[in-house]
């Protein structure tokens, strides 16, 4: 299951391809893949939050008590594996326009796989450093997307060009998603998970 993360970083084509032939129980073995990894960005956001800190003007490191910083871990965890079980229903939704075979577990274990490169990067996140962290973030969901658009039509049993088609709808659900869920955020941290500050 964690083998092929090499694979998938650095020759993505062979490693999709692998994972296209792969019979349905092997992909359903597959599926604790994302929500294991996403435990990665909570964990390492609590510890560098709580234990770190972060500094803005660059004189003064900034933290967040742990007590206000474990449920906004929680809610951090739920949200990427919200995103992998909403994104991979939808994958299955338009399935049908692009004739593809992509059941849910399938849609989900794309959006696990693809999302590696963001769950890897957020190994940083237990030493913040702002512009870093930024860099990352930017650097892994550009390489997400690419493996998302590669391995739509290897997964999924699509032609190249559908392939490219969906990838794009799959994209663009993931961009919702992701507005969405500043949203809420924004909600929950005025009502439910306000961060305590400490300087």
């Amino acid at each position: 299951m964690f083998s092929i993360i090499p694979a998938i970083l650095f020759s993505p084509r062979s490693a999709w391809h692998k994972l296209g032939m792969e019979s349905e129980s092997n992909i359903r073995r597959r599926l604790p893949f994302g929500f294991v990894m996403a435990l990665l960005p909570p964990l390492t956001f609590y510890w560098g939050a709580t234990r770190v800190g972060w500094s803005i003007t660059g004189t003064e490191q900034i933290t967040i008590t742990p007590a206000s910083a474990l449920p906004l871990a929680i809610l951090f965890y739920c949200a990427i594996a919200g995103a992998l079980v909403f994104i991979g229903y939808m994958v299955h939704w338009m399935a049908r326009t692009y004739r593809a075979d992509a059941h849910p577990i399938r849609g989900i274990v794309l959006l696990s796989y693809a999302a590696t490169p963001v769950f890897l990067a957020s190994l940083f996140g237990i030493y913040p450093i702002w512009w870093l962290a930024l860099l990352l973030a930017i650097a892994a969901c550009s390489y997400a997307i690419r493996l998302v658009y590669l391995g739509v039509p290897e997964l999924l049993h699509v032609p190249e060009d559908m392939g490219f088609l969906y990838g794009s709808a799959v994209f663009l659900v993931v961009l919702v998603y992701v507005v969405l869920v500043m949203g809420a955020t924004a909600i929950l941290w005025q009502s439910v998970a306000t961060p305590i500050f400490v300087h």
